[in-house]
């Protein structure tokens, strides 16, 4: 199964853009793709529209079939083996990923994702229960991600 990340807009601080092209690297031979949508940008419209609009962006990047991850600080908090797990699940097509091609993550852009998105979304992981810059977010997401494929594969990046 391809795992396909969804994140929004450019990074900022820019000063992280290195880190995270350095993790998008490592994760190319996992068959991992790291993609930027057009963030909706801040403006006189309220935040559920600004949200609202930015999830309709990002439906236009999902297609039909895909397993859809909302990162959210209220979602389910994820340890690296939990993680681990999901991906060899999803690897291996089996239960909750049986059937689907694709698994999008999806981070949301500066106000975070709309209600609406986050409920349709098959799950919901908190990458910590404190809100982050976005720059930030997408560090930790890759790098937790790079770290579960590298103990799927028995590679010794991770020491436990």
């Amino acid at each position: 199964m391809k795992v396909c990340v969804l994140l929004p807009g450019r990074i900022k601080p820019a000063s992280l853009a290195q880190g995270q092209e350095e993790y998008a690297r490592r994760l190319k031979p996992f068959g991992v793709d790291v993609v930027e949508y057009k963030d909706e940008k801040v403006s006189s419209r309220s935040p559920l529209q600004v949200k609202e609009a930015e999830a309709g962006r990002i439906a236009k990047c999902l297609k039909e079939g895909d397993f859809v991850v909302a990162c959210d600080e209220r979602g389910k908090p994820l340890r690296t083996p939990e993680l681990v797990d999901l991906l060899h699940a999803a690897r291996n097509g089996a239960h909750p990923f049986a059937g689907r091609r694709r698994m999008v993550i999806v981070v949301g852009g500066a106000l975070g994702l709309a209600d609406s998105f986050r409920e349709q979304a098959d799950a919901a992981w908190a990458l910590s229960p404190l809100v982050m810059a976005g720059g930030v977010a997408r560090i930790v997401l890759l790098e937790g991600l790079y770290r579960a494929f590298t103990v799927l594969d028995g590679h010794p990046y991770h020491n436990e």
